[in-house]
């Protein structure tokens, strides 16, 4: 892993301390900057879209900050941008995606998957190479105020992450 990934990977570690919202049926903690009644049926080409639209904008990175536009408002950090990308109800947490997603082949990777560890998630795009291992990428990563990116990773970075499939995801 280069310093330059390192260094993305440790800034989106840092507990976000927020309003957390309980119900008696929740199934864990949320935080903040949730704008839909219920996680959306969103497809491959949404969740494209949706996260272009950070890129687009040059949304500055913060894990205290949220962001509202057009697909709704949502808190500015990795897991905020795929919660966003995939049109869940709130901002979820690296800890808390899993609960709307399954753990999927590494090639079995679509655009609009993620790839996620317990420090980290992002949006996958696409393959960079013909032998799917090298993926691309859109994230919200730091330092603050530094704005979402596209980039290509390394197999060996790709390779610390656990690839999962939203669950109300629109095939085709």
């Amino acid at each position: 892993m280069n310093t330059r990934t390192l260094i993305a990977v440790l800034v989106c570690t840092a507990t976000f301390q927020a309003p957390v919202a309980h119900a008696a049926d929740d199934p864990g903690p949320t935080v903040a900057c949730g704008t839909t009644p219920q996680d959306r049926a969103t497809s491959r080409s949404e969740t494209q879209a949706r996260s272009q639209s950070w890129l687009d904008a040059r949304v500055p990175y913060s894990q205290q900050a949220c962001h509202q536009n057009e697909y709704g408002n949502y808190r500015t950090d990795c897991s905020g941008y795929v919660s966003m990308a995939w049109g869940l109800t709130h901002s979820h947490t690296t800890a808390t995606l899993r609960q709307v997603a399954s753990e999927i082949p590494r090639a079995d990777l679509r655009p609009g998957d993620a790839l996620t560890n317990s420090y980290h998630a992002a949006l996958f795009v696409r393959w960079a190479d013909g032998a799917r291992s090298e993926p691309v990428v859109r994230e919200q990563t730091g330092p603050d105020g530094a704005p979402p990116v596209e980039r290509k990773w390394s197999a060996a970075t790709a390779n610390t992450y656990t690839p999962i499939r939203y669950h109300n995801v629109i095939e085709g």
